[in-house]
């Protein structure tokens, strides 16, 4: 059974949609973050970086959400949650994963927390500011790249969908959300109607966005 370190509304809102898009059986071990709790030497000793979430398999940990999510689309190929390897949609598949996590997912950390890189309330003001401009680049570049398709890496339906619609909830804060973009919204849209985002959501005690443009 997997074990499923997390928090709600965090970025381990995609590895456990993973999960129940799988049908795994896995464990959720909730981290208390008013607390600190992923800050505690015991949590450390599976994730030094003190982030969340972290998945364990046996004896082996993983962290970082764009690999935890790609390990389990590998481990349960008959998920197809994953292009088949050597394909160009595979490839389209680690392009967008990787644009999300290391650009996307990188100017939201300075937007919600800017007070972890600068404590001078001025300059965390400037990188908040700097930070969400680089965000709505982010997203017209990703409705772009959907363009017509019917997921974010062609006709199939995949993790990149996934961590797209947790990005796009996360997104419900700024003046413009990611689903202004059509290409955007039609994916999202489809993907945290489906059973298992739902799941995911009950579990985790979370509601979508309230300001999810309405038909």
């Amino acid at each position: 059974m997997y074990k499923l370190f997390w928090a709600p509304g965090t970025a381990a809102m995609a590895p456990q949609a993973v999960l129940e898009e799988i049908g795994a059986a896995y464990e959720m071990v909730k981290l208390d973050i008013a607390a600190r709790e992923h800050e505690q030497a015991e949590y450390k000793k599976l994730n030094p970086n003190g982030r969340i979430p972290t998945l364990v398999d046996g004896d082996f940990v993983i962290f970082e959400t764009a690999a935890i999510c790609q390990y389990l689309s590998d481990r349960h190929p008959e998920a197809n949650l994953a292009p088949p390897l050597g394909s160009h949609a595979r490839g389209r598949h680690y392009q967008w994963l990787t644009f999300m996590t290391n650009t996307v997912q990188v100017a939201f950390i300075d937007w919600f927390h800017p007070d972890w890189t600068f404590a001078d309330a001025g300059q965390q003001a400037a990188l908040k500011g700097a930070a969400e401009e680089k965000l709505y680049r982010a997203f017209q570049v990703l409705d772009d790249g959907i363009g017509s398709h019917r997921w974010v890496t062609g006709e199939q339906f995949t993790t990149c969908d996934i961590y797209l619609t947790m990005l796009a909830r996360w997104s419900r804060f700024l003046a413009r959300p990611m689903w202004q973009g059509r290409n955007i919204r039609r994916v999202v849209g489809a993907t945290h109607i489906r059973p298992a985002f739902q799941r995911m959501m009950q579990k985790q005690g979370i509601a979508w966005a309230e300001n999810w443009p309405q038909a």
